[in-house]
């Protein structure tokens, strides 16, 4: 899907846990308040968010940099 030209599925697979270890390690507890609990549209989100990782690894990355924008704008 994504950078397919470019990358391997390995390679976005490497890339998203980068990105994952990068968030853990920065995110704050402003990044949960992002997604409060028992909001349907939140689920959503996340759920659509789920399945699109699982057909494209960078999803993971993608998602995860949003959270950590948004969050910061909102500081």
């Amino acid at each position: 899907m994504i950078l397919d030209k470019y990358l391997k599925y390995d390679d976005k697979i490497i890339i998203s846990i980068i990105i994952g270890v990068l968030w853990i390690y920065n995110r704050s507890f402003d990044c949960y308040d992002l997604l409060p609990r028992r909001n349907i549209l939140v689920c959503l989100i996340v759920s659509i968010w789920i399945y699109l990782n699982y057909k494209e690894p960078l999803f993971l990355g993608i998602g995860l940099v949003i959270l950590y924008v948004v969050c910061e704008m909102n500081k």
